[in-house]
């Protein structure tokens, strides 16, 4: 074998390493953002999931103080936001950033178990990637 074509056939070796190395890097690259994106996409679910939890306490407590904004009967819906809730819904301050309203909604009594009266909650959250 002369040079020039040793040179060719090494020449052609790097290059297919360096087109190797950099379609491995891409592929690597792509995975981290996506599990990036899924990380935070779970991440916003699980405060979605607390919030609500905190809306059904916050709305016991306030049936428990008999609050004049939470009726003892008749079913009803209060709205939690960060800021720039209008009466009867109220602020929380410390919801985060992806949670944008929590809506509890309170049911007649005798709708829930022994007599009970029913409460649930919805987090409405917002995801950007």
């Amino acid at each position: 074998m002369s040079d020039g074509s040793r040179k060719g056939v090494i020449l052609f070796i790097v290059i297919a390493v360096i087109m190797l190395v950099a379609t491995l890097s891409t592929v690597i690259l792509r995975i981290m953002l996506t599990q990036t994106r899924l990380t935070h996409h779970q991440v916003s679910r699980i405060q979605a999931q607390y919030a609500a939890r905190a809306g059904v306490n916050y709305a016991l407590d306030m049936l428990r103080t008999n609050n004049a904004n939470w009726p003892s009967t008749g079913e009803y819906t209060r709205i939690m936001r960060r800021s720039g809730a209008v009466s009867p819904d109220f602020n929380e301050g410390n919801l985060p950033a992806s949670i944008d309203r929590v809506e509890i909604t309170v049911y007649n009594p005798g709708s829930g178990p022994s007599n009970t009266r029913r409460i649930s909650a919805k987090a409405v959250y917002t995801y950007t990637p």
